[in-house]
């Protein structure tokens, strides 16, 4: 693109006012016509800053995902980080491959109860999406890029089946867009080496003249999200790459079952939530899910007593939401364990944590039910063996009387 249409194109109020705004909280730099950035740490302030930095040579403007107190401090120790988007840069070979992918990975997400989900067209053949940071919990906040990467990971293997082999050849996860500090492109910002304009869409199968910097109408660009909403997707996510580097995080119980573990030795909070939830139930369908397959269960069973168990919700979720959730586990080679008790975000906040004495000795659900069953087995077995000791012991000889002694014939001095 010629340096004057250029101009043209980032001189717009609503351009300029726009890349302001996603700027906030976010460090900020210019791209040059060679590939190379400017100075860093920077930020973009004003309008008028955006004309400036184009009329300096630069073709492109490139963000954080990592939202800051203060980005030009970034280069002094200790920065505070307000947060994190959480982001997919899909690298594609082709247009059509990626517009498949992302759509596919849309659906993934809502699958996991998650619906604030923002993407933009990366003005050439990718996309980016988004789930902004007010989806997940203040907790995560120092985990960049840990979590992010491991939902990064888990996404790409829950819609592997969904993806023909061709599109899989042609699209990745790019992982070092999960990194610390990394910059990706910044909506309404051009690409240079297509001439087309990173764009947010609303579908993948926009059209693409809408992203010719003559025919770009900006909108709000804003991320925002119900708070919390992706924290089961987090979970999920690091439990699925604990198991895949076998390190978990979660308690690995030492007892193997043998058979099922039945509902009689149900920890409190299982039977709680068993009863139907008001509220959570999505973490309650997750915490379900991986304690029954971690006490025994098999697939077909678990799903049975879901979709009971969903009937008595006063919302239930959506049936699907429970059959993909089992599609996903059953298809994994090891069963993840459900969250520890310490989880705040899951027992506590879901009203269901009513600790007994047993509940006490463990760090896990499953480790309670596992302990009580086999306090039961040991007390059975004990019973069986005393019953055993009992019937194997001698009877007692019968006392002799006189009837007997007079049946010989004989008088008791009598030889």
């Amino acid at each position: 693109m010629e340096d004057s249409a250029l101009l043209t194109y980032y001189s717009r109020d609503d351009v300029a006012t726009a890349l302001v705004d996603f700027a906030r909280n976010r460090e900020v730099t210019g791209r040059f016509a060679d590939g190379g950035y400017g100075r860093r740490p920077g930020t973009l302030m004003y309008p008028g800053d955006v004309v400036e930095m184009v009329k300096q040579g630069m073709k492109s403007f490139h963000c954080s995902v990592e939202l800051w107190d203060n980005p030009m401090t970034l280069d002094q120790p200790k920065v505070s980080r307000k947060g994190w988007d959480f982001l997919i840069d899909l690298d594609c070979d082709t247009l059509d491959h990626g517009r498949e992918a992302a759509d596919i990975l849309l659906e993934a997400l809502k699958a996991h109860g998650v619906t604030s989900i923002f993407t933009k067209f990366s003005g050439r053949s990718g996309f980016h999406i988004f789930l902004p940071w007010q989806a997940f919990h203040d907790s995560l906040r120092s985990s960049f890029p840990e979590v992010p990467r491991a939902i990064g990971a888990y996404l790409e293997d829950f819609v592997a089946d969904e993806m023909s082999k061709e599109v899989k050849d042609g699209v990745k996860i790019d992982s070092i867009a999960i990194a610390p500090r990394h910059l990706i492109r910044m909506p309404y910002s051009l690409n240079e080496k297509a001439g087309l304009v990173s764009i947010p869409v609303k579908d993948p199968w926009f059209d693409l003249e809408t992203a010719r910097p003559e025919q770009v109408k900006v909108v709000p660009f804003e991320l925002r999200a119900r708070p919390g909403e992706a924290m089961e997707l987090a979970e999920i996510a690091t439990s699925f790459l604990a198991k895949k580097q076998a390190t978990r995080r979660t308690e690995a119980p030492r007892m193997e079952v043998k058979g099922r573990i039945e509902p009689q030795f149900f920890p409190p909070c299982i039977q709680l939530i068993l009863k139907g939830m008001k509220d959570g139930k999505k973490r309650s369908e997750f915490i379900l899910r991986n304690f029954l397959s971690s006490a025994g269960w098999d697939w077909a069973s678990i799903e049975q007593l879901l979709l009971e168990w969903n009937l008595k919700n006063p919302e239930p979720l959506r049936p699907a939401y429970i059959e993909s959730h089992i599609k996903w586990s059953r298809a994994q080679r090891e069963n993840l364990p459900p969250p520890n008790c310490d989880r705040k975000e899951y027992y506590p906040e879901l009203g269901i944590c009513q600790p007994d004495d047993l509940c006490r000795t463990v760090s896990n659900p499953i480790t309670y039910a596992l302990k009580k069953h086999r306090r039961y087995m040991f007390a059975r077995k004990e019973e069986e063996r005393r019953q055993s000791s009992r019937s194997k012991k001698p009877s007692p000889a019968p006392e002799s009387s006189a009837d007997d002694e007079g049946s010989t014939g004989k008088t008791p001095n009598q030889g």
